[in-house]
């Protein structure tokens, strides 16, 4: 078989398996992100006999497809005007929760014996959560407008952007042996100039673009046109160190405040779905679940403090920042599981001899558990709700 049938072939089986299994998933009334999890395993290269998808490379490149274009279909749901609401509260929630995580990293790094610096990846590693998993299970809810959404989502963008400037800053004091403020404020003047920059790009150019090209009427221009400006604000995230779901994201944000906002929803909505599943059936793919018997341990271990971490920190903070009960709840149990940025940062620690390989893994059975649970989780908040209404009656 040549390679670009292969390809085609890898694509029929992702599309087929996670076909079949989410079918099933929407027959038992289950969330349908957890069938795309399972189809991933299935067809995945550590799930014997199957292994069924054989070029992994393009795998990944088509998951990083569907991380751009959700990213960037969620961020088409929250102008400028509406993040701004929230930017306060998101800031300050996603520092405590950090900083919670650190210090909970810091006590399971010692109860086991591990270094300073392999508790300062696990900490890192572990202040990021899934911006795409959130996203999808929200919006398969219908409770993306919620302000509990806009809150998370708003702290989803701060964790990304603190996660990447602690790992800059963790890499380069561990060859350097110390850190300095000159090296902290190029970092946080790096990230200030990509967001300060793209906002302003977006007000004062693209989105003047964006409707002009609606204008013309011709779909295809405009939608060849809207993915330019995606992909692009992506690639020069992925330049400069951030996650590529960060200028997808912003894209979308600045693109909301655009007259034809309902019709590049309309226009894009097949493409990132189709890619969309494929990235999530990608994520199951890479959870290894060979692995389990061995690290279960410490892995339930930093599940359960990586959740009640998040949970308080995420909760509290939100409630602290005045909002209610509710609200709190919802933010604190749906932010409540470890992200894709986990990966980044742990394989970042082992290509560099930081961490063993052991500790990877550990993440990584970790961060299955903690995506399957999800879902549940973020359902779970909204049962608690109903609950104490019904007593309060």
């Amino acid at each position: 078989m040549s390679y670009s049938s292969s390809i085609v072939a890898d694509l029929a089986v992702i599309m087929i398996v996670a076909a079949i299994v989410v079918y099933l998933f929407h027959r038992l009334k289950q969330p349908i992100i957890v069938g795309y999890l399972i189809a991933g395993i299935i067809i995945g290269p550590y799930t014997p006999p199957f292994s069924l998808v054989s070029q992994t490379e393009v795998f990944s490149a088509l998951a990083d497809l569907g991380v751009i274009l959700l990213l960037f279909d969620i961020g088409l749901e929250f102008p400028l005007s509406r993040l701004r609401k929230v930017g306060k509260v998101s800031i300050g929630v996603a520092a405590i929760e950090i900083a919670i995580m650190m210090l909970l990293s810091f006590g399971v790094a010692e109860l086991l014996g591990w270094s300073l610096i392999e508790a300062l990846f696990l900490g890192t590693a572990l202040a990021s959560s899934s911006t795409a998993i959130i996203a999808k299970v929200l919006s398969d809810m219908g409770k993306i407008k919620e302000t509990s959404a806009s809150i998370m989502l708003g702290i989803l963008v701060v964790e990304d952007l603190i996660v990447v400037m602690l790992l800059s800053l963790i890499t380069v004091a561990s060859h350097n042996g110390s850190l300095n403020f000159a090296m902290i404020s190029i970092q946080l003047g790096k990230i200030l100039a990509f967001l300060i920059g793209s906002i302003l790009l977006g007000i004062f150019v693209i989105s003047k673009i964006t409707n002009r090209m609606v204008q013309m009427g011709n779909n295809e221009v405009v939608i060849l046109v809207v993915l330019g400006f995606v992909f692009g604000l992506s690639i020069i995230a992925s330049l400069l160190g951030f996650s590529v779901a960060i200028g997808a994201f912003l894209m979308g944000v600045i693109m909301a405040g655009t007259r034809c906002v309902d019709c590049i929803i309309t226009l894009i909505s097949p493409v990132k779905d189709m890619f969309a599943a494929i990235f999530f059936v990608s994520v199951g793919a890479l959870i290894d679940i060979t692995q389990f018997p061995s690290f279960w341990m410490p892995a339930l271990l930093i599940t359960v403090l990586m959740v009640f971490g998040k949970t308080l920190g995420c909760g509290l903070g939100t409630r602290l920042f005045g909002y209610d009960n509710s609200t709190s709840i919802k933010v604190g149990l749906g932010m409540s599981q470890i992200g894709e940025f986990a990966f980044i940062v742990m394989k970042a620690g082992q290509d560099l001899g930081l961490i063993s390989t052991f500790l990877f893994s550990i993440v990584g059975v970790s961060a299955g558990i903690t995506t399957f649970l999800t879902p549940y989780l973020i359902k779970l908040s909204y049962r608690l709700r109903v609950k104490r209404r019904k007593k309060s009656r």
